[in-house]
């Protein structure tokens, strides 16, 4: 369950970044931070998902 909720703040850190860069608060370059913690946070929610936790 933590590996479920940790990809998914990763994915919506991911997405405030994105909106940040959209809005000229913080650099442009953050914008590549975000397209690798999508991925990140995606594959992390999923092997939480198919982990076989009891609890």
């Amino acid at each position: 369950m933590k590996k479920i909720m940790f990809g998914n703040s990763l994915m919506l850190l991911a997405i405030a970044i994105l909106k940040l860069v959209e809005m000229s608060i913080i650099y442009p370059q953050a914008v590549y931070v975000s397209f690798l913690l999508i991925p990140v946070g995606l594959i992390m929610a999923v092997i939480g998902f198919f982990s076989g936790n009891s609890k």
